[in-house]
């Protein structure tokens, strides 16, 4: 049989993420932090280095898609593929096709991670529907009764605002994003921990409820994503199916809808 291999690369504002693909399952991925200043050789040499270890053959990779919310690093990126892979990278952009209906004032304004995230969950949930991402930022996207996304909630992140809170107060510590004790704290730390974790998820909880009200169902399925998903959704009240994959998945089944697995010559 013959092998079909695709990459999806993830570039977020603090971590990478890379999904190898084999014959549309996902049979390796691996997660890097963000550094604006890595170089090409750098890349080149990192995408070497995992396929070397996981003994994937370069010459089988057929195609690569990359979403990148930080455009200093995808230039990097794209090159270092092509020089590793010499195949050449579909970007997420304005004009890629993505079968979504969007509902927004400016397309090119949306997070290319927020376009595979709905992409993946449409796949797998019941329409309307929310995808919850706790990465750097919190977003929530939300999809009515018909497909169309209809529009997205930004707040800070669980990370961004516990170390924003120990940057601006000269009393709070800084502390590791771990499970909080119990709901109300016995002192500073414990107290600062189960703030933003409780915190977070009575927002989503909340936020869940409004749309409920404002899309006027009863029933809403709603996923969630991003590095923060485990350590927030098991305190929220509502059902949130956890997908760590979401993104990649999304972005696997992007590319395929456009077709783009040309090797360079």
């Amino acid at each position: 049989m013959d092998i079909y291999m695709i990459l999806a690369i993830d570039i977020g504002n603090t971590g990478t993420a890379f999904g190898f693909y084999k014959n549309e399952a996902m049979f390796h991925h691996m997660s890097i932090f963000t550094k604006p200043h890595r170089s090409i050789d750098e890349y080149s040499m990192l995408l070497q280095n995992i396929c070397i270890r996981k003994g994937i053959d370069t010459s089988y990779i057929d195609g690569c898609i990359i979403s990148s919310v930080v455009p200093p690093l995808t230039e990097q990126v794209r090159q270092s593929v092509e020089n590793v892979f010499t195949v050449k990278p579909l970007i997420i952009a304005h004009g890629v096709k993505t079968g979504l209906n969007i509902r927004i004032d400016n397309h090119t304004e949306l997070g290319s991670d927020i376009v595979a995230n709905t992409v993946a969950a449409a796949s797998m949930l019941n329409k309307p529907f929310a995808v919850v991402d706790l990465g750097t930022a919190t977003t929530i996207a939300a999809v009515n009764n018909t497909g169309e996304l209809i529009g997205v909630i930004i707040v800070p992140g669980v990370r961004l605002s516990l170390d924003a809170l120990s940057e601006t107060a000269a009393e709070l510590p800084y502390i590791s994003l771990v499970t909080p004790k119990s709901l109300l704290g016995k002192n500073t730390e414990d107290s600062m921990l189960s703030g933003c974790v409780y915190g977070t998820a009575a927002m989503i909880d909340g936020i869940i409820e409004r749309l409920k009200s404002e899309m006027k169902t009863d029933e809403l399925s709603v996923v969630a994503c991003g590095g923060l998903a485990d350590k927030v959704i098991p305190f929220c009240n509502n059902n949130i199916i956890v997908n760590q994959f979401l993104t990649l998945d999304g972005l696997h089944q992007i590319y395929n809808l456009n077709q783009k697995h040309k090797k360079l010559l």
